[in-house]
C-alpha cells in the first residue's frame, strides 16, 4: 500500500486482484491489470508440431494433469484429495501430479511426478488431455496459463480468483467432485471444440511485454 501510494500506476496481474483492491482500499493512482504471459518456445501446442503429435485420449483414457511448486493447501487440495479417492471408480481416468504434494495427505491413486521445469514439464503436460486445477483466491498463477499454452482445455475451480478471467476462454468451471466429473465427460465429447477456442497469442508473453511497453510509453 505504502508503494501504490508513490506510485504513478498501479498494475495488477487479474481483473480480480485488482477489483480486490479497489473494494477495500481507497488507492487514487490509476489501475490497470495485465495478465501474465508464457514462453511460447517452451509451451506450445504439441497439435503445432508435427514431430510430437498427441493423439487426445488414446486408449480410452482421459488424461488429466495439473503441476503446483508449492504445497499450500489453497494449491486445490480440497478437490486433488478426492479425486484420488474416488479414482479406483474411474478405470478410464487417469490424473498425474506434478511437483509437490501436500504433505497432510497421501495419494494412493494419483500418479505423482516430482518437481520439473521448462521443457521438461511442458512435455510432460503435452502428453495429457486436459489440464485441472483446483487453485483458490489464486490472483494470477502461471499454471494453469502454461498448460493452456500447452494446448490443453483446462477444469477450473470455483473460487479459483483471477482464473476464471482466462480459463473460461477454453475450459469449464466447476465446483466439487460431482460436477468436475461431469465436465471432464463434457470436455471429452466437445474436444475439438475447445481446442479451436484455444488464443495463444493471447497467453503469450509477447502480448504480456508489448502490454507493459505500451503502458510506460503512455505514462
Amino acid at each position: 500500500l505504502k508503494a501504490m501510494k508513490i506510485a504513478d500506476y498501479v498494475v495488477f496481474v487479474s481483473k480480480w486482484l485488482e477489483s480486490y483492491f479497489l473494494n477495500k482500499y481507497e488507492i487514487k493512482q490509476k489501475t490497470l491489470s495485465i495478465l501474465n504471459g508464457i514462453d511460447q518456445n517452451i509451451f506450445y501446442s504439441a497439435r503445432t508440431q508435427q514431430s510430437l503429435n498427441h493423439i487426445p485420449f488414446k486408449d480410452g483414457k482421459i488424461r488429466l494433469v495439473t503441476h503446483h511448486f508449492s504445497d499450500n493447501y489453497l494449491k486445490g487440495f480440497h478437490i486433488y484429495n478426492k479425486l484420488d479417492e474416488i479414482l479406483p471408480d474411474y478405470p478410464n481416468i487417469e490424473f498425474t501430479y506434478i511437483g509437490n504434494y501436500n504433505k497432510k495427505y497421501k495419494p494412493k491413486n494419483i500418479k505423482i511426478v516430482g518437481q520439473c521445469s521448462g521443457k521438461e514439464l511442458a512435455d510432460t503436460i503435452r502428453r495429457h488431455d486436459i489440464y485441472i486445477t483446483a487453485t483458490q483466491n489464486e490472483p494470477g498463477a502461471m499454471h494453469y496459463l502454461e498448460g493452456m499454452a500447452c494446448g490443453l482445455p483446462v477444469l477450473y475451480c470455483v473460487g479459483g480468483g483471477g482464473a476464471k478471467e482466462i480459463c473460461s476462454m477454453a475450459g469449464e468451471e466447476y465446483s466439487n467432485v460431482k460436477e468436475f466429473m461431469e465436465k471432464v465427460q463434457k470436455i471429452k465429447d466437445n474436444y475439438q471444440d475447445y481446442v479451436k477456442k484455444m488464443d495463444y497469442v493471447y497467453l503469450s508473453s509477447h502480448r504480456c511485454s508489448n502490454e507493459y511497453f505500451t503502458l510506460i510509453n503512455s505514462i
